[in-house]
């Protein structure tokens, strides 16, 4: 018996590992997410996702200065769900010619880094993943 378990583990876990190599594969010819910001004014900027994934939507975050808690990833712009084509204005180009674009799958209005189903508070970027916490119900209580 203990010889057969051993065998069917061995199969189980060739059948896992050639899933495993197949599903690599086929991700390997994904081409990657791509990014391309062309200025089109002074504050105004056509950003477009090649090769986006339409299933999802993104946000699009602007700051003037990297690794700066100064100046924090501002969110610009949360698309509908395909889109990924933007046409944005940046406020206040005027002062500071410079910046940095990123963008992010899902929705992350408060640039946390959360996504919104999963943000405790998406209007502050000082509250982070909600999590939820019950001890026991008491008396029969129903809780919604």
């Amino acid at each position: 018996m203990k010889k057969l378990r051993t065998k069917w583990n061995g199969i189980i876990a060739g059948v896992c590992t050639l899933a495993l190599i197949i599903t690599l594969t086929a991700l390997a010819d994904v081409p990657p997410p791509e990014l391309s910001i062309e200025q089109t004014d002074s504050n105004q900027f056509n950003i477009v996702i090649t090769n986006g994934i339409t299933a999802t939507n993104y946000t699009l975050f602007w700051t003037p200065v990297l690794e700066d808690p100064n100046f924090p990833w501002l969110p610009l712009w949360v698309s509908e769900v395909g889109e990924t084509n933007f046409a944005v204005e940046v406020p206040g180009m005027d002062e500071i010619p410079n910046g940095f674009f990123r963008v992010l799958m899902g929705s992350d209005s408060d640039g946390d880094g959360i996504l919104q189903q999963q943000d405790a508070d998406s209007d502050d970027p000082g509250v982070g993943i909600l999590s939820v916490t019950i001890n026991s119900p008491t008396d029969g209580a129903v809780l919604q």
